[in-house]
């Protein structure tokens, strides 16, 4: 394992240099085996050790007697942890090759009759506190095993994995290997494992004889003799860095139903080290999306996994949220879309707490619900699906996101022309059920489905990390110590309110039910594995890359933690029951579903539908001719400014009739007949811009206005012939055309593109 990087460590240990009476050249400690075999513990030179960075080795022929390792003041001392009911004294025995904790100050360790010995181990510190690590011994032909023996609880001699399995659930066994070998890749199983990049291995599942899994459809898949291909790679934030038992997000080789979940390639296993309440933050929130028939959210059954034959404890596989048929059922919109007509969605972008680079960000709007609950710095919309935007499909998201960010609040309902009314009451009840702090904050997904009416919806659900940490009588967001987006002003929304309120009363009376029943059942299904995973992880190294390490919690009292779980719960359904906001549900026992919004979505930008580009063109006939020229267009008594503010946007190059000239092209966001355009050089000033002409589609203009129009037949034609129809190139029948302007034209079902004269 490699806990530290070399120079890092050695910065580390160079400034502790003085609490040691023997460091090398390079501020190491110097270390030896020392016991029965050096003759009453005495520091022997035989017995030094060798360094490489942080990792220390000796190999020897022959090793029999009790030892520890230590410098020559027994200052920097390794032993193995304690086993139960043993003191210091009380050897930790090796009967073969192993791998085993060792702890500063533990116990003595005997080697019996071992030969061809290799002793390695790393120094771990943190600041100037040395830490647990693991010491592994290759011995009588054979390798150090990759399982690591916890003394504490019990047992020693070799490694077997299959001895640590509880052998109540089903087991994914993963290897990973060196590039072009079959030698095992252990960065993947690292405490300090710190980057996001795929490992390539293999796979196989085996249901392990789990009846109630393999009734709801579980099969095994693969096998040790044909396992399957698979990437796999680290995932999460917080606790990927903190944790030694790590979540990954895997890329199976090819579709796969995996214990009865959604056939996908793309699944993770979550570690939920800091879960405790056994494991049932994301099950309970999970359990009550489904309940609550939010769009889709994500399901999780429990698995105990092996990676490089090192057993890992109790993991959930998990199905990963995907823009896909049985998942997140929308459009799926490609990467980099230039075509208005498409831009419009399918989106699933993430409201984030960390900054990214696929970002869009905008000012976060003031929470109304609690004024002393932290603001957050920025709206950060983070996106997921597609995973790269053009600058039109940017545009989109930051518009919407900008339109609902500016309707938020008491005083308007214009936020429903643009968010799912309905999905948005169903998933803050879920988030205020299990007082999940977090929520709005960062792991919260939103998506949108391609074209004309529709809108955006909070779904799905993910990562309740941080549920039952709200207070039990008050809202979540109250007091929250993260922030969270738009849901303190959203609460304070009249309609969004009567949404609440009747959802709460139908879904208490009818969905809810059961969910305790849910919880039981599962506790009594992971309870083992539950203990599997403390002797796997109690006293494990800590990441020396992280400033505040943790230890993986003890859930080996399940039916302790389930009880804390459901007091959370009963505490928080009893305020709100008890508040005018939600209501006593016990009060309506024949409440119905409430029927779905019927809002009508705001209409698509127009440059988001259907319609071509309006194009202006500028040839500079001037003898001193402009090295620049914009293009600014405005409306008589209007406000709105297609090209933007003064001077407007820079035109590009172009070549025009043959000439040599300047294009500007854009998606104007309203029909443009009575719009004004103005060139100019890009300053202010006589001689600097022309004079305020009218503006027309295709029009090519020089310093002293219009002079023709690039690819449209001027035909005339009468403008009160009632057997024609009018268009304006955004779709729109205009009643009376006007003369100078570019309209489709429809005569007896036939179109063309004509100007009007």
């Amino acid at each position: 394992m490699k806990f530290l990087k070399y120079t890092a460590l050695a910065a580390a240990l160079l400034s502790t240099a003085p609490t040691w009476a023997a460091n090398d050249s390079e501020g190491y400690p110097i270390m030896y085996v020392r016991g029965d075999m050096t003759g009453g513990w005495a520091v022997n030179d035989a017995y030094k050790l060798t360094r490489n960075g942080n990792t220390y080795s000796i190999h020897l022929d022959h090793f029999d007697g009790v030892f520890k390792v230590s410098d020559e003041n027994w200052q920097v001392e390794y032993g193995a942890v304690l086993a139960p009911g043993t003191t210091k004294n009380d050897p930790f025995v090796c009967n073969d090759a192993i791998s085993f904790y060792i702890t500063p100050g533990g116990a003595n360790i005997q080697a019996n009759n071992l030969t061809d010995v290799t002793i390695t181990f790393d120094l771990v510190r943190t600041g100037s506190t040395l830490q647990n690590s693991v010491m592994r011994i290759s011995a009588n032909g054979k390798e150090a095993p990759t399982t690591i023996i916890d003394p504490s609880q019990g047992g020693g001699g070799g490694g077997d994995v299959e001895a640590a399995i509880s052998g109540t659930l089903p087991v994914l066994y993963i290897n990973v290997y060196n590039e072009g070998t079959t030698d095992y890749n252990n960065e993947i199983i690292s405490a300090n494992l710190d980057h996001k990049n795929y490992f390539s291995g293999v796979y196989w599942l085996e249901t392990n004889g789990c009846k109630w899994l393999e009734d709801l459809g579980a099969t095994n898949v693969g096998s040790k003799e044909e396992p399957l291909p698979l990437e796999i790679k680290a995932r999460g934030n917080f606790t990927r860095k903190a944790f030694a038992k790590k979540p990954f997000k895997l890329k199976l080789g090819a579709k796969q139903s995996l214990l009865g979940l959604s056939k996908s390639k793309h699944f993770a296993i979550l570690a939920h080290a800091d879960d405790n309440y056994g494991y049932l933050r994301n099950f309970t929130g999970f359990n009550l999306g489904r309940r609550i028939g939010l769009p889709w959210t994500p399901w999780q059954q429990p698995v105990e996994v092996v990676i490089n034959g090192d057993y890992r404890g109790l993991y959930f596989l998990t199905e990963s949220i995907r823009i896909e048929k049985d998942r997140v059922n929308i459009t799926e919109l490609d990467d980099d879309v230039t075509e208005n007509a498409l831009i419009s969605g399918g989106y699933l972008v993430e409201l984030d707490n960390y900054e990214e680079e696929n970002q869009i960000r905008i000012t976060q709007k003031y929470c109304e619900g609690d004024p002393s609950s932290p603001k957050l710095p920025c709206l950060w919309i983070t996106w997921d699906t597609p995973e790269s935007y053009s600058s039109l499909q940017q545009r989109f998201v930051k518009d919407q996101f900008t339109a609902m960010n500016d309707a938020v609040g008491a005083n308007s309902n214009d936020l429903w022309k643009y968010l799912d009314l309905d999905d948005a009451a169903r998933y803050y009840i879920v988030e205020e059920i299990i007082s999940h702090t977090e929520s709005y904050h960062g792991s919260t997904y939103m998506f949108r489905d391609r074209g004309e009416g529709q809108k955006w919806h909070f779904s799905p659900l993910w990562d309740c990390g941080n549920a039952f940490n709200g207070a039990t009588d008050n809202f979540f967001y109250c007091a929250s110590p993260f922030g969270n987006t738009w849901i303190g002003s959203m609460s304070q929304n009249q309609k969004f309110r009567d949404k609440v309120k009747a959802t709460w009363a139908w879904f208490m009376n009818n969905g809810y039910k059961g969910l305790t029943d849910d919880i039981d059942e599962y506790v009594n299904h992971i309870s083992e594995a539950a203990k599997s995973d403390r002797a796997r992880w109690k006293n494990a190294p800590l990441p020396t890359n992280y400033e505040s390490p943790q230890g993986v919690i003890d859930n080996t009292d399940m039916q302790a933690r389930k009880n804390a779980a459901l007091d959370k719960l009963n505490s928080k359904i009893n305020w709100l029951k008890n508040s005018s906001y939600f209501g006593d549900y016990a009060t309506m026992p024949d409440a119905q579903e409430p029927a779905r919004d019927t809002t009508e979505a705001a209409p698509l930008p127009m440059y988001a539908t259907e319609m071509e580009s309006v194009d202006a063109y500028f040839i500079d006939n001037d003898t001193n001719p402009w090295a620049k020229v914009y293009a600014y267009i405005w409306t008589q008594g209007g406000t709105t400014q297609p090209l933007g503010a003064w001077p407007g946007t820079e035109m590009e190059r172009t070549t025009v009739d043959g000439k040599d000239g300047w294009k500007i092209s854009f998606y104007p966001e309203e029909v443009l007949p009575n719009f004004k355009i103005i060139f100019n050089n890009g300053s202010n000033g006589t001689g600097n811009q022309t004079e305020s002409f009218n503006f027309m589609t295709n029009g090519i203009y020089g310093r002293n206005g219009q002079q023709g129009t690039v690819g449209v037949d001027a035909i005339e034609f009468d403008i009160d012939n009632s057997s024609v129809e009018y268009f304006n190139l955004q779709g729109i029948r205009i009643a009376k055309p006007s003369r100078g302007n570019v309209y489709i034209i429809n005569r007896d079902g036939k179109t063309s593109k004509e100007l009007q004269q």
